[in-house]
C-alpha cells in the first residue's frame, strides 16, 4: 500500500531487527525491575480471575487489604546503585500482593493474561516480547502504510524519543508502554488518513485501521489514554480545518477555541477518570500546601524539564543512574533536527508544541497534587512521556515542505547517536542488576547467581552487545528502504 519510495525487503528487514532488539532489551532486566512490575505482574494474572495454580484469590484479602494471591514470588527489590542488588525472595508457592482495583483498565492485563505458563520467568520473558512484537508490528504497518513525509516524520519521533525510556518500556509488561506508543502513533496515521492528498480511499481506510490499533493500545492501557488521545485528535482536526478553510481561518480559530471545552464535557460524561475532579485538585490546597499561584507556576517552569527527564532514565524500581552523557546525547540529537526542521511559514508548528508542553504540566500538576500533597520535585518522567512523543511528532510533521530534503544528510549521523545512547542504557541497566553500577566499562560477571534467567544459554554480555547492533541494523535497513533524495 505504501508508495513506490519503500524497498520491501529491506523494509521488512528493518522491522525484524527492531524486534529483535527489543527482545534483547526484554532479557536485560529481571522479573520485578520496572516500575511497579509485580502490581502489572500480579494483575496480569488474575485478569481472568481465579485460575489455579496461577491465581487463587483475588479482592479483599484478610490482614492486607485489595489485592491477589498468585504463584508468583512478588517482591520489590530496591538498594542504593552502588550496592549489590541481591534480594531473594522467600521462594514459596504463593504470595499476595497488590493487583488492579481499577487504577488502569483492564483490557491491557486481560490480553496478556493469555500469555501466562506454569513457569514465572517463563511467562514474564513471553509477555514481554509479546508487547515488542505488537508494538514492532503496529509500527512496522504505520510506516508502511503512511505517505513518504509522514513515514520521516515518524522516523524521526523513533530515532530521537525511543533509545532510552521508549525501547526500556516496549520491551516490559508496564501498560504505559501501549499508552506511550499509542499515542505517539495513532495521530500521525489519523492525520494521514483525514489530510493527506497522495494517499488513496483504500490506503485512507488502512490507515485509519492502524490508527484505531494504535488508539485501542493507548486507551486499553492507562485511562489517562484517553485524554491523551482527545488532545491529538483536538491538534489534528484542528490543523487540517486550518489549512482547508483558508478563506475561514477566524471562523475555525473561533470554533478551535471551544473545542477544549466540548471535550472536556464528553470526556466528563463518557471517560472513567473525571476531568472536573482533576482539574478541581490544581486549585484546591491545605494548610501548609504551597497556594495555587506558587503549585502552578513552579509545575509550569519544570513540567518540561521533567518530561525530559525520559531522555536519561529509565522506569525501574530500584534506582539505576544512567550516564548523564545519555541524556546529553539524547536531548542535543533532538534539539539539533528540531532546529533544523523549524518551519517559519507554519504559526501552528510551535503553538501546537506549546500547547502540548502546557498540557504536560497539568498532567504533572495533577499526578503530584493527587499523591504527593504538591510536594515538590521531579516525578517519573512516564506519566507525561507519551504527551512528549506526540509533541516531538506535531513539530517534525509541520517542519518545511522539504522535510526529507532537509534531514536527509543527518540521518546516519543522528542513528549514531541514538545506538550509542541506547548502547550506554543497556550495559547500565544490565550491570545493575548482575550486581552493582561500576560507572565504567567491564565484562560483565555471568555465574549463575548472577543471569536471573536459568533457563537462557547466554549471559548478560550477549544482551549488552547484540542489542545495540540489532537497533542499528534496524536504523540501517530503514534508511536503505527509503529511496530519500541525495543529499
Amino acid at each position: 500500500m505504501s508508495d513506490a519510495t519503500v524497498s520491501g525487503r529491506l523494509f521488512v528487514k528493518a522491522f525484524v531487527w527492531l524486534f529483535m532488539a527489543l527482545s534483547l532489551v526484554a532479557l536485560m532486566s529481571p522479573p520485578g525491575a520496572t516500575q511497579d512490575e509485580w502490581f502489572h505482574a500480579s494483575s496480569i494474572w488474575c485478569a481472568q480471575g481465579v485460575r489455579e495454580p496461577y491465581c487463587s484469590e483475588i479482592g479483599l484479602i484478610s490482614d492486607f487489604g485489595f489485592g491477589a494471591r498468585t504463584n508468583l514470588d512478588a517482591l520489590n527489590c530496591q538498594s542504593p546503585p552502588r550496592q549489590e542488588l541481591y534480594c531473594p525472595t522467600e521462594r514459596e508457592s504463593e504470595s499476595v500482593f497488590l493487583a488492579n482495583y481499577g487504577l488502569y483498565p483492564k483490557a491491557y492485563y486481560y490480553l496478556m493474561s493469555f500469555f501466562v505458563i506454569p513457569s514465572v520467568e517463563q511467562s514474564i520473558v513471553l509477555m514481554r516480547v509479546v508487547s515488542a512484537l505488537v508494538i514492532t508490528l503496529v509500527l512496522g504497518l504505520t510506516m508502511w502504510l503512511l505517505p513518504s513525509r509522514y513515514r520521516i516524520a515518524l522516523f524521526l519521533v523513533v530515532l530521537t524519543t525511543f533509545p532510552v525510556t521508549g525501547n526500556f518500556l516496549f520491551a516490559s509488561i508496564n501498560p504505559s508502554g501501549w499508552t506511550a506508543f499509542g499515542t505517539g502513533v495513532s495521530w500521525l496515521a489519523l492525520h494521514a488518513a483525514l489530510g493527506s492528498e497522495t494517499c488513496h480511499r483504500r490506503q485512507k481506510l488502512l490507515l485509519a485501521v492502524a490508527s484505531a490499533l494504535a488508539g485501542f493500545m493507548a486507551i486499553g492501557s492507562r485511562w489517562d489514554g484517553v485524554f491523551f488521545l482527545a488532545l491529538a485528535a483536538s491538534l489534528v482536526v484542528g490543523h487540517l480545518s486550518w489549512l482547508r478553510f483558508v478563506h475561514q481561518r477566524r471562523t475555525v480559530a473561533l470554533v478551535w477555541l471551544c473545542v477544549p471545552l466540548v471535550s472536556l464535557y464528553l470526556l466528563e460524561r463518557f471517560a472513567v477518570l473525571s476531568p472536573w475532579e482533576h482539574l478541581r485538585v490544581l486549585f484546591t490546597f491545605s494548610e501548609g500546601q504551597p497556594d495555587n499561584i506558587a503549585f502552578l507556576s513552579y509545575q509550569l517552569l519544570q513540567g518540561l524539564p521533567n518530561a525530559l527527564g525520559a531522555f536519561g532514565s529509565v522506569p525501574s524500581m530500584t534506582p539505576i543512574e544512567i550516564p548523564q552523557i545519555v541524556y546529553v546525547l539524547s536531548l542535543g540529537v533532538l534539539a539539533f533536527l528540531m532546529i533544523q526542521t523549524f518551519n517559519r511559514s507554519a504559526k501552528l508548528q510551535a503553538l501546537g508544541v506549546a500547547v502540548v508542553v502546557v498540557v504536560i504540566s497539568a498532567v504533572i500538576a495533577v499526578q503530584v497534587a493527587m499523591t504527593d500533597s504538591r510536594d515538590v520535585g521531579a516525578i517519573e518522567p512516564r506519566y507525561s512521556y507519551p504527551l512528549l512523543i506526540f509533541g516531538v511528532g506535531w513539530w517534525f510533521l509541520l517542519g518545511p515542505q522539504n522535510l526529507a530534503e532537509t534531514v536527509v544528510r543527518y540521518l546516519k549521523s543522528a542513528a549514531v547517536f541514538a545506538v550509542v545512547a541506547f548502547s550506554l542504557t543497556t550495559f547500565t541497566v544490565t550491570e545493575r542488576f548482575v550486581d552493582r553500577q561500576t560507572f565504567g566499562f567491564r565484562w560483565l560477571p555471568e555465574a549463575p547467581d548472577q543471569w536471573w534467567w536459568s533457563w537462557v544459554p547466554f549471559g548478560p554480555n550477549v544482551v549488552v552487545i547484540l542489542a545495540p547492533l540489532c537497533l542499528w541494523f534496524f536504523y540501517r535497513n530503514f534508511l536503505k528502504s527509503q529511496k530519500l533524495p541525495a543529499k
